[in-house]
């Protein structure tokens, strides 16, 4: 505790601490202001082994300092991600999607004859990925115009097992996400979760959309993935969904996204009002 208080005192950081407030933040007996909670987390990461950056990690842990103050009680609470990930059917062909506060569904624009309302003579069917197989039909509220636009669902009856999502605006550049797709097992041919951690890399293109860098570690003899990646939830570290998978380059590790605020600009109410 003195090191880390004469660490603080001597560097170029936010906020000094005395060695018992040290002491009763880190055994999470008293709340830090948010520049305490910066000079820590900054102090820390510049000693880290493995080379974590200060800037980073800090913005980081402000998000989840804003989120616990948000919660009321100090407490960041992930949602299961895999809950809120969901199958669309349309067409013999599958989407991945993400199930809204309102309980409607977001997915990638579907090819669709008819600009809203329900659908004459096309099925579309929305179930959870990890939830009971039984799924719910759905009609169309409303579809994306532009390039990276997004079809928003309304089940006809509530889909069990899956959760409403949790949004989060868009981790800073170099932070890290995971997304929870699905890929095609060689074994049965059967659709199978799938989680892809990578990093943020930017903004990029003219659509608002932010490039992702995924680690995929399954061979392509071994699965088919991509096909139904677009729609998919984007998480950050706390769990929150701060995107949705656009698009992907083949035979690369690069991901699109786009974040909330451009899915927003579309018409889509991502988080209650």
């Amino acid at each position: 505790m003195r090191t880390i208080s004469a660490g603080l005192a001597d560097g170029d950081f936010r906020a000094t601490m005395d060695r018992d407030l040290v002491s009763k933040v880190l055994n999470g007996t008293r709340w830090p202001t948010a520049w305490q909670l910066d000079s820590l987390v900054r102090w820390f990461a510049g000693r880290a082994i493995d080379g974590r950056n200060p800037a980073i990690e800090a913005s980081r842990f402000l998000g989840l300092y804003q989120q616990a103050v948000e919660e009321g009680d100090g407490t960041v609470r992930a949602p299961a991600p895999s809950r809120s990930a969901l199958l669309v059917y349309f067409r013999r062909q599958t989407w991945s999607g993400v199930l809204l506060h309102d309980g409607t569904v977001l997915t990638q624009s579907l090819d669709l004859a008819e600009e809203s309302g329900p659908l004459n003579g096309d099925r579309v069917e929305v179930r959870s990925v990890d939830g009971p197989q039984n799924g719910s039909e759905a009609d169309v509220l409303m579809r994306g115009t532009s390039r990276t636009g997004f079809t928003v669902l309304a089940p006809r009856h509530p889909l069990q097992g899956a959760a409403a999502a949790r949004w989060a605006p868009a981790p800073p550049i170099g932070g890290r996400v995971r997304a929870y797709l699905t890929h095609t097992s060689r074994r049965d041919n059967r659709l199978e979760g799938l989680w892809l951690a990578g990093t943020v890399l930017g903004p990029s293109g003219p659509d608002g959309d932010w490039q992702l860098d995924m680690t995929l570690t399954i061979e392509p003899n071994e699965a088919r993935i991509g096909d139904v990646a677009a729609g998919a939830g984007v998480l950050d570290e706390s769990g929150r969904l701060v995107g949705a998978i656009t698009r992907r380059l083949p035979g690369t590790s690069f991901y699109w996204m786009a974040p909330v605020d451009t899915i927003e600009r579309q018409g889509v109410s991502l988080r209650p009002r």
